[in-house]
């Protein structure tokens, strides 16, 4: 009589392979998302950096203060003026910047001595840099 089925031995050949798989694998799309997402805040950090340039040409001067979260910067001043309708979602969390924000925040610095003003854009750690741009 002839039994239909696997063997101990193919199932567990069958499992190793998996999860040799999942172990290379796994890491390496989670970086292609992380890639994805960087790409993403570099968009959203260009589109402050037109904003802001159209706020500079309206007003003749570039809105003013250091260390501006993106939420900040677009409620107080891009926003107001119609330079920017909302705030932009974070690639990260999918809803809106908030000043709180670690993972992509964007961060607007304005220095009044020599006019230059500095748009940086973080990755998911929030200490290492995506993009930096500026009028510099």
């Amino acid at each position: 009589m002839k039994k239909n089925g696997f063997t101990l031995i193919e199932i567990l050949v069958v499992l190793g392979i998996i999860s040799l798989l999942a172990v290379y694998l796994v890491p390496k799309l989670m970086g292609i998302q992380d890639r994805g997402k960087e790409v993403a805040v570099k968009a959203v950090a260009k589109d402050v950096q037109l904003a802001v340039e159209a706020y500079q040409m309206e007003n003749e001067v570039f809105p003013m203060g250091q260390n501006i979260p993106l939420a900040n910067l677009v409620t107080n001043y891009l926003s107001p003026g119609g330079y920017m309708m909302t705030v932009p979602d974070n690639p990260y969390t999918g809803k809106p910047y908030q000043a709180s924000d670690g993972a992509g925040k964007i961060i607007y610095s304005y220095n009044d001595t020599t006019g230059q003003y500095t748009i940086q854009a973080y990755k998911r750690n929030g200490f290492s840099k995506v993009i930096e741009l500026g009028n510099l």
